[in-house]
């Protein structure tokens, strides 16, 4: 018998450690789980919400898709060797930056980034390409479409309608085309109409908000039935992709 102060610890663990060690299953878990489950939801209805109901929709909503294909991120072909810099909090755009290298892009256009944040980040981490961000504002409005350099950068600010706007330009020379569907929801059609017209032969879109925006999510379900090649959503983020390369391991 040890006589410290801690000495029924020490013979606990003395004898937990001579004692074999029984296997941890998930099975063992559950009444613990359930019971944490239960009065964590009492305790705060508002968390159960709009965090555990809002996880499960998901999911949910990721294993019905009819036309989206679901894959981890780990399948995509070379993903491993590539590395980026940002904010762990963008974990999105960190991802659209990690693809945009891998695909080694010279050209990108991104639809609805107002805040600046991907396109910064894609500057940052792909310091050849250049980068051009369409978004409409009052100014466009009255004005039929502009462009103007982002000050300091290489990335080049364009304003319109993407109904109306003159694409032309970019025909068949972006090899990547961002998408934030959370901020264009309403012209998720007219974009990946633009997006299409100027992808170059080996050219990808990448469209974000794919889990979260109910409109993203529908129309990319409906879209892909009609493409020559898959849409894919990654797991653990709100994208979903479309590329001409073989990326995607099967």
């Amino acid at each position: 018998m040890t006589l410290s102060s801690d000495g029924v610890l020490m013979d606990a663990f003395k004898t937990s450690r001579d004692r074999p060690a029984q296997p941890i299953g998930n099975l063992r878990l559950v009444p613990g789980v359930v019971a944490g489950a239960l009065r964590n939801s009492f305790a705060d209805p508002h968390d159960l919400r709009d965090g555990f109901l809002r996880n499960v929709w998901v999911e949910l909503k990721r294993f019905g898709a009819p036309n989206v294909r679901t894959v981890e991120l780990s399948r995509i072909r070379g993903i491993q060797r590539v590395s980026v810099e940002g904010p762990v909090v963008r974990h999105g755009a960190l991802v659209v930056s990690a693809l945009a290298a891998l695909l080694e892009c010279e050209r990108i256009f991104e639809f609805g980034t107002s805040d600046g944040e991907t396109s910064r980040l894609l500057a940052h981490n792909l310091p050849a390409a250049e980068i051009y961000t369409f978004d409409a504002s009052s100014e466009a409005a009255r004005g039929g479409g502009g462009a103007g350099p982002a000050s300091a950068t290489r990335i080049m600010k364009l304003y319109g309608d993407s109904l109306t706007f003159d694409f032309s330009p970019y025909s068949g020379s972006i090899d990547l085309v961002h998408i934030d569907g959370t901020r264009r929801a309403d012209s998720l059609r007219a974009d990946a109409d633009a997006a299409f017209g100027m992808l170059s032969e080996l050219g990808s879109i990448i469209w974000y908000g794919y889990s979260y925006q109910p409109a993203v999510y529908a129309y990319l379900n409906k879209l892909a039935p009609l493409l020559d090649r898959p849409v894919y959503h990654l797991v653990g983020t709100r994208l979903a992709l479309y590329s001409r390369w073989d990326i995607v391991v099967t």
